[in-house]
């Protein structure tokens, strides 16, 4: 016969055999002893001998199978597998552009292998990445901040080679977001100080300048804002920071009284007001081919000449016009004409007289390389259309039916992921979904701008489907977050003592 301890150990060993996730069942085993010790106290106290109550204090335990199996519905991993199947292929779709691209001049670095990596730390942060963060959250939050300031000081040019190491700040400002919702959520206790100083880093890192005078970095701020914000403005609703109806009321006035006056240093420079000008009124703002304005009405232009079915269709003629600049400034200012830029030994000199005198006189034009009898529609296209115009190309190849089914299935990546962040239970796992969430989608939202004409600063990457090179792995572990949160959350949520320990 068994002993006691062995009936114990026996009903304990079967809850255990239930248990699907194998790190859980040690942990949930102790908690379910814990239970039996409290009965058998309860029943010693009722007057029963020690081993009697023991043994009372099994058998009212109920059936171990039935126990162990409903403790598995409650604690086990969550899957997504028709998001995971649309994310890979929205990447398969962006590798083969990328690949099938690979010919432009920008491309000579095959920039496109950077999806293989990309797929592999999706992978693996979906896989561990939770776990892992709220594990090790008290080293990684100082960590991180000094990666990001780091970036910032070498950022300064008289710091010699270092400053290039300043490009990938853009990128720190990017997983900023995630690790200052992790600080809010621990120092939730404290309420709207908490949030203020969330949001007066935010501004902190706004009013940094980045590489080349902010301007590459300013579009990664105004993302930065978005989702720290919206993740925040998530967690009073969800009630994360505590506090009655009135409390969660002024936490968002906070939240949006600090949102405007970030958003103010978004203007702070004049370099940055004028990017903003040239965002919301590109046309008044072009003063050459080579600036950013003029892509974005060369671009509405070719939109607004794409029929619904079927790709656009210009004549020679008319491509050189688009080409060489001619159909916005013959009437405006020749100077910003493109120059014919082949010529033989004979014309050498006279080419370069020829530039001289025009740069002389403001002009600043393109060199083209093309003629009647060879131009195409790659040739007129804006420069890095291979990255920056995705959606807009498949327009312009396709027509207008065929872009809005690529939107409709990027928009259906974005209610799948946000489907999935909104069934989350637990509040660590659902405020850093959120705020990666809100950062891949703001990335989406500038990219669609910037291809129907209206780019902010520089260009943001679209998640999956833009090459970004380093951008897809940075994606990738925001994407890897919100997987790995999802999956983790009945898991993690009550069960860990992190959870306990973030709180105190």
């Amino acid at each position: 016969m068994f002993s006691l301890a062995d009936e114990r150990k026996d009903f304990l060993d079967t809850v255990e055999e239930q248990i699907a996730y194998r790190p859980l069942r040690k942990k949930l085993s102790q908690e379910l002893e814990a239970h039996i010790l409290d009965r058998m106290e309860d029943y010693q106290e009722q007057g029963l001998p020690p081993k009697e109550a023991e043994a009372a204090a099994v058998r009212a335990m109920g059936d171990p199978v039935l126990v162990g199996t409903e403790l598995n519905a409650v604690h086990q991993l969550q899957k997504a597998p028709a998001l995971m199947v649309l994310t890979l292929v929205l990447l398969l779709t962006g590798f083969a552009a990328s690949a099938y691209m690979r010919w432009s001049p920008e491309q000579y670095a095959n920039g496109f292998l950077y999806y293989i990596p990309g797929v592999l730390v999706l992978l693996l942060v979906s896989w561990k990445g939770y776990p892992l963060v709220i594990r090790h959250m008290r080293w990684l939050l100082p960590l991180a901040g000094a990666l990001l300031l780091a970036g910032q000081i070498f950022s300064i040019r008289r710091w010699g080679v270092f400053w290039r190491i300043g490009y990938f700040r853009y990128f720190a400002l990017l997983l900023s977001g995630p690790f200052l919702i992790l600080l809010a959520y621990r120092l939730r206790r404290r309420g709207g100080k908490t949030v203020l100083m969330i949001l007066a880093l935010c501004g902190i890192c706004i009013l940094m300048p980045g590489f080349y005078g902010g301007g590459r970095d300013l579009p990664a701020c105004a993302i930065l804002l978005i989702s720290v914000t919206g993740a925040l403005a998530l967690m009073i609703h969800r009630d994360i920071f505590g506090g009655d109806i009135n409390a969660r009321g002024r936490l968002y006035g906070i939240t949006l009284a600090g949102l405007a006056l970030a958003a103010c240093l978004l203007g702070s420079t004049g370099h940055r007001r004028d990017l903003f000008q040239r965002f919301v009124d590109p046309d008044h703002n072009i003063d050459s081919t080579w600036d950013d304005t003029y892509n974005s009405a060369l671009i509405r232009r070719l939109l607004s000449e794409t029929p619904l079915a079927g790709g656009i269709e210009l004549t020679p003629q008319e491509l050189m016009d688009y080409g060489t600049g001619a159909w916005y400034f013959a009437e405006r200012d020749p100077r910003q004409i493109g120059i014919y830029g082949i010529h033989s030994e004979e014309e050498e000199q006279e080419f370069e007289a020829l530039v001289a005198r025009i740069r002389e006189s403001g002009g600043r034009p393109h060199y083209i390389y093309f003629n009647e009898s060879d131009v195409t529609l790659w040739d007129i296209l804006p420069q890095h259309y291979h990255n920056n115009y995705r959606i807009a190309i498949c327009i312009l190849l396709f027509g207008w039916l065929a872009g809005a089914v690529y939107l409709a299935v990027i928009g259906g990546f974005y209610l799948m992921m946000f489907g999935c962040i909104r069934k989350i239970q637990g509040k660590l796992a659902f405020s850093l979904a959120s705020c990666c969430g809100i950062c891949l989608l703001a990335e989406g939202v500038f990219y669609i701008l910037g291809n129907f004409g209206y780019q902010y600063a520089s260009f943001t990457n679209l998640p999956l489907i833009s090459e970004g090179r380093i951008s897809v792995i940075v994606n990738m572990t925001l994407l890897g977050f919100i997987f790995s949160a999802y999956r983790y959350d009945h898991v993690e949520a009550g069960t860990d003592p992190s959870f306990c320990q973030l709180s105190s």
